[in-house]
């Protein structure tokens, strides 16, 4: 069981992560048969980097072992 809220939310960001990656990967198999995926596309590639660097804070701030500025 996670103790702190950190962790807690580290691992709703790791499974977000895990979700948006199983997306892309839709998407892109639609791009390859020529369907309109390039939009939607490209919304879960900012999405998906903006996950990850929410992930690395977190894994930072938990190295640290201090509470950053949410």
């Amino acid at each position: 069981m996670k103790s702190t809220l950190l962790e807690k939310r580290l691992e709703v960001v790791k499974k977000r992560k895990e979700l948006l990656a199983l997306e892309e990967a839709r998407l892109v198999r639609l791009a390859r048969q020529k369907k309109a995926a390039a939009a939607q596309l490209t919304k879960v590639k900012k999405e998906k980097f903006a996950v990850m660097m929410e992930e690395a804070k977190l894994l930072r701030a938990l190295k640290q072992n201090t509470y950053p500025a949410l």
